[in-house]
């Protein structure tokens, strides 16, 4: 298996079938690929709308969680269950463009993990007031962790499944969008190769974010300061 791409939801009803056939096209020429969808039991119906319209197609797999919930945990659930060489991570409202996945499959021959970027040369942010106060949260960041990576927050990744065996997970993989700037934490301790490229994050398309940004950031800056101060079990 070459390519997994990972897609955790929850009441994503109205994004997510749209979405699967916009990578199976950019992936089209790709033989060895799955998409895995893990769905945190949404009470919109997600899961079954996934079931039902891929049931016949081998490449897409679907995944229900009733326990342990949650962003991370259901990222680190696919990564159990995903088979290819390299994994794609990225959100399931259209924040993140699949188009970029081209990028990423291309780039990741020669590095170890490819992230799109709202804050190197040429990317941004539709929502603007999120878009500067994560820039100034990743300021903190960068100065906590002692990292010259520019956006610590995006979530829209391509990593060596390799790579990813030789990093702790269980210190990684639980919470929410804060265990982006752990997995890069700890990648780069080990001196693997990071490289950014710019991306544009668009509003979502369909339905109402789940999170409250401003008290995740607060939430993040404990993260930071307890993975700068190994305070972790």
């Amino acid at each position: 298996m070459d390519l997994s791409v990972i897609l955790p939801t929850y009441n994503e009803k109205n994004n997510i079938v749209n979405l699967v056939n916009q990578i199976l096209e950019v992936i089209k020429n790709i033989e060895n690929k799955e998409i895995i969808i893990v769905d945190d039991n949404s009470p919109d119906g997600t899961y079954l709308a996934c079931k039902k319209t891929f049931e016949t197609n081998d490449k897409v797999k679907t995944i229900l969680r009733e326990n342990n919930r949650g962003l991370a945990n259901s990222i680190g659930e696919g990564i159990k269950f995903a088979q290819g060489e390299n994994i794609i991570v990225m959100d399931t409202d259209f924040t993140h463009d699949p188009k970029l996945i081209t990028q990423l499959i291309y780039l990741i021959k020669e590095y170890d993990i490819i992230s799109c970027s709202r804050y190197c040369a040429g990317g941004f942010m539709e929502n603007k007031i999120h878009f500067y106060f994560s820039f100034f949260f990743n300021l903190f960041l960068r100065i906590m962790l002692k990292t010259q990576i520019q956006d610590n927050l995006g979530g829209y990744f391509c990593i060596k499944k390799s790579v990813l065996n030789t990093l702790p997970k269980e210190k990684i993989f639980f919470g929410y969008g804060e265990y982006f700037f752990r997995l890069l934490y700890f990648a780069q301790k080990k001196k693997y190769t990071i490289i950014e490229i710019p991306a544009f994050y668009s509003l979502r398309r369909e339905g109402k974010s789940k999170s409250n940004f401003l008290l995740l950031l607060y939430k993040y800056f404990f993260e930071a300061v307890k993975l700068r101060f190994n305070l972790y079990k």
